[in-house]
């Protein structure tokens, strides 16, 4: 489960379109972002417009890993090894995760193509 402001999310899929949808996307964590560990998992902090988000052990495994600059598939890979679960719902919990964080600009996309992409843009 993941939070936002306090309020409960479902992992839902959401459609092709959002960022996890783009499969040469390569993501990192907004530098302004603040988070600090909560159980197994972290809480989410943005000073900029107070927004919060509480991320479970899934999450914080995503969140840890785009610390450095990340495309969708090496995400995935690192899910499939770390998680149980099948296949597709790991996808969709992978594309939930990172469709809402760049949606809250805790996410950033990466110019270019690969993981050694250089300039960072705000979602």
């Amino acid at each position: 489960m993941m939070t936002i402001g306090g309020s409960p999310q479902r992992h839902v899929a959401r459609d092709m379109d959002g960022e996890a949808g783009k499969p040469d996307a390569v993501f990192t964590v907004n530098p302004d972002a603040v988070d600090c560990p909560l159980g197994d998992g972290l809480a989410l902090f943005d000073p900029r417009n107070g927004a919060s988000f509480t991320l479970n052990r899934t999450g914080a495994l995503i969140w840890n890993r785009a610390r450095r600059p990340v495309t969708l598939p090496e995400l995935r890979a690192m899910l499939n090894a770390a998680c149980k679960g099948t296949p597709d719902d790991i996808d969709a919990d992978l594309r939930a995760i990172v469709n809402a964080l760049v949606e809250c600009r805790l996410f950033i996309t990466v110019s270019g193509a690969g993981t050694e992409a250089g300039t960072a843009n705000a979602a």
